[in-house]
């Protein structure tokens, strides 16, 4: 290349090197004199947020210092407390700067370094307003914890037991879970009695199985000290005869019942007897179409369809899906269990989590807190996944006082089977149910909820409440056993 050629490509090269950089500074320069010329806008915006600022702040003062008279007022007692909590502050932050003056003299003398890092640590703090700021709150934070322990310890003990104790106990005061162990006790003694010594069963097909639900869920090990085959030879032969199902009664002509069914199956369940195919098909043939269950085999399903029939139902196959190794019958089982989940669901009363027995029955009815109690129960065993908003409105529709140990409803009402009616003479303990279902809504609830739930707990299994009047001696078994399941949660876990 001649000399010539290299001096015009370097002179291009030039050339075009400073036109871009002509038309970057050109380009440079545009956003900058839009801004100039925004510059004035923006100013006058900022001068309006910030005068808007300062009068709703100033507006916001107003109506707190008006809100803080009207409070002081009405409740002269905040200003009580409001001492007592700067008096406990100031105690707390004079003992923790004391404290910290002494044991970093203590540290001092045993670990010079350590102390000078623990120092250096405090200027670090100190040299910047966010860390100051936080650390200021941090104070505040742990200043108010302390005034609430102080004014209210039984609180604030409540919630420190929730806090740190695992979601899957109920974290009850100690002398309550002693007095709950020792009532548990009993009461499995009482019912491990109403079996003879060869181990037979004896009494209702209904109270046997709840006898045994009650015992094995209050101790896991008492299926290995029963003979497991002797409960299957004396359900099966008291089942029947024109079914795989049971009845309250097996002499007479009482008809097919859906709940006692249902609890032999659960019972089997605790035990690790797979149901027959035709006693799972007795159920799932009695299954409505719009999901819910009747409490006697051959009525009209929609119209006599059973909160508690229906609850029951879906605990029972729940439980027995485990079992079965057919996995179309698994499916089966599960999609039977969801759509009675949904007719439970779609007959809550609104917004209290409350169920009526007979949700279809013409006239007018009230709702049972024992059936209640019973329904979300059984729909937190089989795992429904929509029961936020219900166990929130079972918090807030909890009875301010427990029931009564003995206390039960039943309504009664004549159940149409072909040309006969039948009376539904199931009772509903209120309080064993209630007890089960806030310890089911315990653990999926939030700190506050659980809060709640364990000062009615509290309440409810407190030394001396009507649950430990029960001797185990009562006539019914049935809620002997319903109390021992409602016990038993906080047994097995100690």
């Amino acid at each position: 290349m001649s000399e010539t050629t290299r001096t015009d490509f370097v002179n291009k090269l030039r050339g075009v090197a400073k036109k871009v950089r002509e038309t970057v500074i050109a380009w440079r320069r545009r956003p900058i004199a839009r801004a100039r010329k925004l510059r004035p806008y923006a100013t006058k915006a900022l001068e309006t947020v910030k005068a808007w600022w300062i009068a709703c702040t100033n507006r916001l003062r107003a109506y707190a210092g008006s809100a803080r008279e009207k409070l002081r007022t009405r409740f002269p007692m905040l200003d009580v407390y409001a001492r007592t909590l700067r008096l406990h502050a100031a105690r707390v932050l004079q003992t923790v700067g004391s404290g910290y003056r002494a044991g970093l003299a203590t540290i001092g003398r045993v670990s010079p370094r350590t102390a000078k890092a623990i120092v250096a640590c405090e200027t670090w703090l100190r040299q910047s307003n966010r860390r100051r700021l936080g650390l200021t709150a941090l104070a505040v934070v742990l200043v108010l914890v302390t005034g609430f322990a102080a004014i209210f310890p039984e609180a604030a003990g409540r919630y420190g037991r929730v806090i740190f104790t695992s979601n899957r106990v109920v974290p009850l005061p100690d002398e309550t879970r002693r007095a709950v162990r020792e009532k548990a006790k009993q009461l499995a003694a009482a019912l491990d009695s109403r079996l003879d010594r060869k181990r037979k069963l004896a009494g209702e097909t209904w109270t046997s199985a709840q006898i045994l639900v009650a015992l094995r869920e209050n101790d896991p090990g008492y299926a290995s000290r029963i003979d497991v085959k002797l409960v299957e030879q004396y359900f099966r032969s008291m089942a029947g005869p024109e079914c795989a199902c049971w009845r309250r009664f097996p002499q007479g002509t009482h008809p097919n019942h859906l709940g006692v069914t249902s609890w032999v199956l659960w019972t089997f369940a605790q035990y690790g007897i797979p149901a027959h195919k035709g006693e799972l098909e007795f159920l799932l043939s009695a299954q409505g179409s719009d999901g819910g269950w009747p409490l006697f085999g051959g009525a009209q399903q929609e119209k006599f369809a059973s909160s508690y029939a229906t609850a029951a139902a879906i605990l029972a196959l729940h439980e027995q899906s485990a079992l079965q190794p057919d996995r179309q019958q698994k499916r089966r089982l599960a999609a039977a269990v969801d759509r009675g989940a949904a007719w439970l669901k779609s007959r809550v009363v609104a917004g209290r989590a409350r169920w009526v027995d007979y949700p279809a029955w013409p006239e007018a009815q009230e709702d049972f807190l024992g059936v209640s109690g019973f329904a979300l129960f059984a729909l937190h065993r089989v795992g429904a996944w929509w029961l936020g908003s219900l166990d929130g409105e079972w918090l807030r529709e909890l009875p301010a006082q427990a029931p009564a140990a003995l206390r039960g409803e039943a309504s009664a009402k004549a159940v149409q089977v072909g040309n006969r009616s039948f009376p539904d003479e199931t009772r509903y303990y209120e309080l064993p149910w209630t007890i089960l279902a806030t310890e089911e809504v315990y653990r999926s609830a939030g700190i506050f909820r659980k809060v709640r739930a364990v000062q009615w707990l509290e309440r409810a299994l407190a030394p001396g409440a009507s649950i430990y009047e029960l001797t185990g001696r009562e006539k019914s078994a049935t809620i002997v056993a319903e109390a021992l399941l409602a016990l038993r949660n906080e047994v097995k876990h100690e």
